[in-house]
């Protein structure tokens, strides 16, 4: 259709434009789109019934579509300006790697657990309204322990990480859209012993168990410190970790070059940990317990600012106790067996 317009300059012209009406439905969805729309800080424009937006991603490999690689589940804890628990949210599956939805105007404080299962618990027991976020912590010193009648072990943990955020909800205005980096708050052992004259103690009754003493067993809630992320885009968070401590043990097996293997999933370790490693036959320990804080002293970074607390320990026993690792430096235990 032909549609007359005067022109500004008043002169009495005729300008005369052609208006098709898909042009006209497509504009009329645009201003539809644009009066629905809610916008973020640093993404673009988009149709959404929330004002929060939280991305969750892995601190190692903070590329989107990475984390369910490392992650199944991720429990979602909100506190309030106040520090109580607000609500609790479980993300696996398609939600795995963002949640969005309505907040109220104010300060939050968001914590995530990555991986949490049926190795550790959350004490008290949260309540939402009623718990705040300096009661809580994440314990590894639940569950069903194993081992002799005097001391008892716990088998490996979980894999766990940890993410932390604090977002304002204004009152009027932008939505917030904000990237959680979340980063191991476990600790695994890979453990080979090797027996440098050929020997090796034949299995007994019960199989072979590496032990492992002084642990820490307890995170808190609140954030311990930060960590900026290698390409300066943010950073990833470690949780506070209490002082408890407990002992672990794990199922070990020969191989086929008469080496003894097995793995040990633990919390994080501290440079203030005194993780005691010793093997057990049955109930006969077949090796002293050695403290592998001196091993861990001669690596390039400290324990506390270890990102990724993955060891492969190689461990040889001949006159001497000789721990190893790739790319780092050996520590000579001493000392005979005992």
């Amino acid at each position: 259709r032909q549609m007359c317009i005067r022109d500004r300059t008043y002169t009495g012209r005729c300008v005369t434009h052609l208006f098709h009406p898909m042009k006209v439905m497509v504009i009329l969805c645009c201003i539809l789109w644009f009066c629905t729309s809610c916008t973020f800080d640093f993404d673009e424009p988009g149709v959404c019934p929330y004002n929060a937006r939280l991305n969750y991603r892995y601190a190692g490999r903070p590329d989107a579509g990475q984390l369910s690689m490392y992650v199944d589940n991720i429990h979602q804890f909100l506190f309030d300006a106040d520090g109580v628990l607000k609500d609790i949210r479980l993300l696996k599956g398609d939600s795995l790697e963002y949640w969005q939805g309505e907040l109220a105007p104010g300060r939050y404080t968001l914590v995530a657990w990555g991986n949490w299962g049926y190795e550790s618990d959350v004490v008290p027991a949260p309540q939402p309204g009623v718990t705040q976020i300096r009661e809580l912590a994440m314990t590894s010193a639940t569950g069903t322990p194993t081992g002799t009648s005097t001391s008892e072990y716990r088998s490996n943990t979980e894999r766990l990480y940890y993410g932390y955020s604090t977002f304002e909800i204004p009152a009027t205005g932008n939505s917030v859209n904000r990237t959680i980096y979340l980063t191991h708050c476990h600790a695994v052992l890979r453990i080979t012993v090797h027996w440098e004259d050929g020997y090796y103690p034949a299995e007994g009754t019960g199989g072979y168990t590496f032990r492992l003493r002084g642990v820490p067993c307890e995170y808190g809630f609140p954030a311990g410190y930060d960590i900026p992320l290698a390409g300066g885009d943010g950073a990833f968070t470690f949780p506070s970790i209490g002082s408890p401590v407990i002992w672990h043990q794990a199922k070990a097996a020969m191989n086929y070059n008469d080496e003894l293997t097995g793995e040990l999933v633990t919390y994080r370790l501290t440079s203030g940990s005194h993780p005691l490693l010793s093997i057990y036959r049955g109930n006969e320990r077949i090796m002293k317990e050695i403290d592998l804080q001196l091993f861990f002293r001669k690596l390039p970074v400290s324990l506390d600012e270890n990102t990724e607390q993955e060891f492969d320990l190689l461990v040889t026993i001949g006159q001497k106790i000789v721990v190893t690792q790739l790319s780092s430096s050996d520590w000579a235990e001493g000392g005979g067996l005992g």
